[in-house]
């Protein structure tokens, strides 16, 4: 049991770090506006240095000036003119997401062009070198102005003259170049055509047979035809489909009335009639109808608190149960099966199962007739759906052979055309207008301190996940809830600095507060109500989880519904329940089991119902008291006397401490707190809940911010508005007395929203 135990938390725990390898990964808007909360001092830090040392940057920045010329695209003169030849020269473009002017940008940025100009206008660096293309393409910058063909050409320079002069000379050189290249187009143009056509009759001749082979791959003949067979063929099909679906839906109507009559599926109904045949089964029913027979005569002669019938009627009890248990096996829990049913000598038991059986297996075989009607039909279907596609492509496939044909006109037409123009020489680029010397200058610091406001942002934000990946407590909610795999029982909100430590279920008992260790209680009430635990443990993974408050408030709040509740210190290394309730801890539980000092005189009374045993004055080595045979004693006799035991016991990490405890207790209850624990002291505190073999019955969330509390507990904040409404109409008494039920239905409430089913029983607590 304590191996399956332990398999089941890691797993657990396997699919809790990959939950939180997937959270690292997720963006969440709302969590992340939280931890830029956490993180915006060195956020807010790191975004003004950047700022700053950018800002300070741009002052450094020396002045530039830009010279501006423009250019306009058109198409070639002596085509529009002649009308031959007019595709040359053309600004064409190969894929359809592009303009030509794009490609003549390229062109005009082309490292022949820019070599050019440097060399023309002699451009060097600081050492007197040239410069190279890469270093000239920096300042270099082109613009196609929206809606029309000009495009703009910017050069930057600290010399405004040279600005200039760079401008206009790379204009004429890229007009220059175009020229050039437009006087060998009409050669290149019919080398290309001469070229394409082999391929074009080609393609022709593929497109022809690639129509007669998508015939015969298809086994098309005629589809018109085709499809006029098809729809006589589905006719017949929905005409069967109909006949059949009418006998299956008699059987089906005869099917459900015996089913209902006998209340069994067809598995049931074979099981049971196989048990009917059982000798046990049979010998069952043979005392159970002699002890009927006799306990009716001995009613007749005794009432019934006499032992004769008294016995009789456990007899019958006993075979009925017997019987049940056996139906239960063989047909199914839950099922019921009449007596009479499973009489060998009962005729209409028979017939009405073999009926029953027969009637279910006749279904069947309609049911597969229809099933394969319906194939045959969506096979049909099928293929009449396909037709519309088989046309198209049979439609596409002849377009194809069409455009190919007409592309070989096309091509030979335009090879008669380049021969005439072989001659021509024009451009498709002007120069509209010339760049001037420009006036002003601009140094770049307002690029460059936005910059920096960007930049600044993305090393802030860089920061917050930086800081939020080394931080590795689970800081909300719902991480704890990802984390821990433990039934939640109870989530305690964040309370102010001033209640920090105290016992408010009974300083305030018509509390928020107050009202949710009662449901905690409840819940814990409701989820072990088969078998309700007499000793709980209460730990946390880490200290300063709040573990011992909430155990103190949990047993007052039990304590106010008139249960005799017993509370241990079991910290013996950090005690702290004497702190809270105000008692002294000169005598206590290490009296007991070391001076045999009674119970009686060491253990307080805080409040009605709750006795408080502290820890005493521990000196050295806790351990040997927890696993002393006097606190095994103690506990075993407090059993006996109060109707629950809670023990505080210490952090998990003092593992020897709570593994001693765990063997005294029925269950567990887990306390964590939000910000406090850490992935890793989380994963140790399953792995060593897991060791100690006992239950967890829950776990309680406790610090939760009110903002998350609000959000995650419905019934939180139903209470909360009741008891505002409650405390304001009604005096301090009156809520007193009516907390038992009013935390009652609340807990119902708490109960039901968790899944929990049964009957409430009659709980010690």
């Amino acid at each position: 049991m304590l191996s399956n135990n332990s398999n089941d938390q890691n797993i657990n725990n396997s699919n809790s770090s990959q939950n939180t390898s997937r959270d690292t990964l997720d963006v969440n808007p709302s969590e992340y506006i939280v931890k830029l909360k956490r993180r915006w001092k060195p956020a807010l830090a790191i975004f003004l240095l950047t700022v700053g040392v950018t800002g300070g940057l741009s002052l450094l920045q020396k002045k530039t000036y830009q010279g501006e010329g423009k250019l306009v695209f058109k198409q070639a003169s002596a085509a529009a003119q002649t009308g031959l030849g007019e595709n040359a020269g053309r600004l064409d473009t190969i894929l359809p997401n592009q303009t030509p002017v794009s490609t003549q940008i390229q062109v005009l940025e082309s490292e022949p062009v820019i070599q050019q100009v440097i060399d023309l206008q002699k451009l060097a660096d600081s050492e007197g070198s040239p410069i190279k293309p890469i270093d000239f393409r920096r300042n270099l910058s082109t613009e196609l102005i929206g809606g029309t063909d000009v495009v703009a050409v910017k050069y930057k320079h600290p010399d405004p003259k040279v600005a200039s002069e760079v401008v206009n000379t790379l204009m004429d050189v890229y007009i220059q170049k175009q020229i050039e290249g437009n006087q060998a187009e009409p050669a290149a143009a019919k080398e290309f055509i001469n070229q394409e056509l082999p391929s074009i009759k080609s393609k022709v001749e593929q497109a022809e047979q690639s129509i007669s082979k998508f015939r015969t791959e298809n086994s098309i003949v005629d589809l018109n035809e085709e499809k006029k067979g098809l729809v006589a063929n589905l006719g017949t099909l929905n005409q069967q489909i109909s006949t059949t679906g009418s006998q299956l839906q008699g059987i089906q109507a005869q099917t459900a009335a015996l089913q209902s009559q006998l209340g069994l599926n067809l598995d049931q109904a074979v099981a049971a009639n196989q048990l009917a045949g059982s000798p046990e089964v049979q010998s069952i029913l043979e005392q159970l109808t002699r002890t009927e027979s006799n306990l009716a005569q001995e009613r007749q002669r005794f009432n019934d608190e006499h032992p004769t019938i008294a016995s009789l009627t456990e007899k019958k009890n006993d075979l009925s149960n017997q019987l049940r248990g056996l139906i239960s096996n063989a047909v199914g829990q839950g099922v019921n099966v009449p007596q009479g049913l499973l009489q060998t000598n009962n005729g209409l038991k028979e017939n009405q199962i073999e009926k029953y059986i027969t009637l279910k297996i006749d279904e069947l075989s309609l049911q597969r007739q229809v099933t394969s009607l319906y194939q045959t039909q969506q096979e049909y279907l099928k293929r009449a759906k396909d037709i519309p596609r088989l046309e198209k492509q049979e439609q596409e496939l002849i377009r194809n052979a069409e455009a190919a044909g007409s592309t070989l006109e096309t091509l030979l037409g335009n090879l008669q055309e380049v021969e005439l123009i072989a001659s021509q020489e024009s451009g498709n680029a002007k120069v509209v207008e010339y760049s001037p010397v420009p006036e002003k200058g601009s140094s770049g610091k307002t690029m460059l301190l936005g910059l920096g406001i960007v930049l600044g942002a993305f090393l802030a934000n860089l920061s917050v996940i930086l800081l939020e990946m080394q931080d590795r407590s689970l800081k909300t909610l719902a991480e704890i809830k990802r984390k821990f795999s433990y039934q939640t029982i109870g989530i305690t909100p964040l309370e102010s600095p001033n209640y920090e430590g105290r016992i408010v279920t009974r300083e305030e008992p018509d509390s928020f507060s107050s009202e949710v260790y009662r449901m905690i209680q409840a819940n814990l009430k409701f989820l072990t109500s088969d078998k309700p635990p007499k000793v709980i443990l209460i730990t946390s993974s880490v200290p300063e989880e709040g573990k011992s408050t909430v155990t103190a408030n949990l047993a007052a709040a039990i304590a106010q519904l008139d249960r005799n509740v017993l509370l241990i210190d079991g910290d013996l290394r950090r005690s702290s329940q004497h702190r809270l309730w105000g008692v002294s801890n000169k005598k206590g539980l290490k009296d007991i089991i070391v001076s045999n000092v009674s119970m009686a005189s060491v253990i307080s009374q805080p409040m009605p119902n709750l006795h408080l045993l502290t820890s005493g004055m521990i000196n050295s080595n806790p351990l040997a008291l927890l696993d002393s045979s006097g606190l095994s004693d103690l506990v075993g006799r407090s059993r006996r006397d109060y109707d629950l035991i809670l023990i505080d016991a210490p952090p998990l990490p003092v593992t020897a401490d709570v593994l001693t405890l765990s063997k005294l207790v029925d269950g567990i209850v887990f306390v964590t707190r939000p910000g406090v624990v850490e992935h890793e002291s989380a994963e140790l505190a399953q792995e060593t809940l897991a060791t100690t073999g006992q239950k967890v019955l829950g776990m309680v969330i406790n610090g939760v911010k009110p903002a998350e509390f609000d959000r995650y507990s419905y019934h939180g904040r139903y209470a909360k508005s009741y008891y505002t409404k409650n405390n304001s109409s009604n005096s301090s008494q009156e809520s007193r007395t009516n907390n038992g039920h009013n935390s009652q239905s609340l807990s119902d409430l708490s109960s039901s929203e968790q899944g929990t089913n049964g009957s409430v029983s009659s709980a010690n607590f």
